[in-house]
């Protein structure tokens, strides 16, 4: 230990640091109701072990909220937050929050949680993001060493957006250590299929959106096959161990599914289609700004959100009265709010243009089988970002999230190449004409054979 820490004292330092910070202010987030529901929910813990099977749905059964519940969120957050009520022995909520009651009824119902289980409720998912760090100082540390792996956990741990969202007790710190676990799986142990399909299945488990992933996990664990140009037995093997871990550790996690998966599995894609159209038409009726119709709209908000908007602490103005205290002082707290606005904007911007053509330049010029971690990488954000495009109508902040720490990687890349390039672009003249010979560059590359 003594040399392990002698050797990296620098980046255990950081890391330490940057959690303490994180985790000091988890008690200054504002509260959000979705919490509340998810804490209400977290009660399937304890039935996960006790009786199980009565959480299973049957085709013809009635769909109260709590199954209902179950077929359009994902089962993890939940489960951690049982886990952490039965660390400290508190009992679950009996009630959930109702959107439609004021906040002074809800709390005399029960259904606001009071400030032990709420921190409690929000240590457990804030403990995630010490191993979301590392694995992207790793993460860094594979594509340019040290300097690019620290630069990325600094983008990361200071974007406003991790520091709100994620330190609540909700799905989106688990479903971005669940993302950032299954990209490091997926560049560092594809020879392990199994393994990257459970990986998969943690962060679709966290939150469903993730499920655009899944075909890039199909990718990388069928890469060697491809690239060594091994038989198509091995390539039908690593598919299949990748799609059976995912699937299992999915019917292990949910088990509404266990009487008749496909017709359970049926009936939440339709929940959850029914739920998205509600809202839509919802919003429309009275928010219509936050609904956005074309893909060029959800393009434009999508990109503000990740470099500029200032943090959103609701959708909905419901019970903004009760919390608008809370987030005055959370955003006067040093720290939570940093760079968010156009100069440090237009820099994160620049930079993860410059990242993405510095990763597709590698990929046009490397031998075939040499550009495997590159293609995974810019893959994974591509289709996050589609996914988001094409199946979010919403303007809603915390949706963006899982898109942070890929931004992060890239930017990262393109501010480290940067940087180390700064004396070489000063000395050929101005930024803009680098940027052409670049560009120019690159265009020669993509036309090579």
């Amino acid at each position: 230990m003594r040399k392990v820490f002698s050797a990296h004292w620098f980046i255990i330092l950081t890391l330490l640091m940057l959690s303490i910070f994180y985790i000091s202010g988890v008690s200054k987030v504002p509260f959000h109701p979705d919490e509340s529901t998810l804490i209400y929910m977290s009660a399937d813990f304890e039935n996960l072990f006790s009786d199980p099977l009565s959480m299973s749905w049957k085709a013809g059964d009635p769909i109260p909220d709590t199954v209902r519940y179950r077929m359009i969120d994902a089962p993890i957050t939940r489960y951690l937050l049982g886990f952490g009520r039965s660390i400290n022995k508190i009992t679950a909520p009996q009630v959930d929050w109702d959107w439609s009651a004021t906040w002074e009824e809800n709390a005399i119902a029960g259904a606001l949680p009071d400030e032990r289980l709420l921190l409690t409720e929000r240590l457990v998912i804030a403990s995630f993001f010490p191993l979301t760090i590392l694995l992207l100082y790793l993460i860094g540390l594979k594509f340019d060493g040290r300097s690019l792996g620290i630069l990325i956990v600094l983008l990361f741990s200071f974007n406003p957006l991790i520091l709100l969202h994620t330190r609540r007790a909700m799905a989106e710190g688990v479903l971005v250590f669940g993302l950032v676990l299954t990209l490091y799986f997926m560049l560092n142990l594809e020879k392990y299929p199994f393994l990257v399909g459970l990986t998969a299945a943690l962060a679709f488990n966290a939150k469903h959106s993730a499920f655009v992933l899944i075909p890039i996990g199909l990718l990388a664990v069928c890469w060697p096959s491809f690239s060594n140009a091994r038989s198509f037995s091995r390539l039908f093997s690593n598919a299949f161990q990748y799609i059976s871990g995912f699937i299992l550790l999915t019917l292990l996690l949910n088990p509404f599914l266990w009487h008749n998966p496909a017709t359970a599995a049926y009936k939440a894609f339709e929940q959850r289609r029914a739920l998205l159209a509600k809202q839509q038409a919802d919003f429309a009726e009275w928010f219509p700004g936050q609904v956005l119709e074309s893909p060029a709209e959800r393009a434009t908000v999508m990109l503000a959100q990740i470099i500029i908007a200032p943090p959103i602490f609701a959708e909905v103005g419901n019970y903004l009265e009760y919390t608008r205290k809370t987030e005055i002082e959370y955003l006067q707290t040093p720290g939570n709010v940093v760079g968010r606005n156009f100069i440090s904007g237009g820099l994160l911007l620049g930079s993860m243009f410059l990242g993405s053509l510095i990763l597709i330049r590698r990929i046009l010029k490397s031998r075939p089988g040499k550009h495997r971690d590159s293609t995974i990488l810019l893959l994974s954000m591509a289709v996050l970002m589609v996914g988001h495009i094409l199946l979010i109508p919403l303007a809603w902040q915390r949706y963006t999230v899982p898109l942070i720490p890929f931004t992060s990687i890239i930017a990262g890349i393109g501010l480290v190449w940067g940087i180390k390039n700064s004396r070489r672009i000063i000395s050929h003249g101005s930024l803009s004409s680098r940027l052409s010979q670049i560009l120019s560059q690159f265009s020669t590359d993509s036309r090579m054979p």
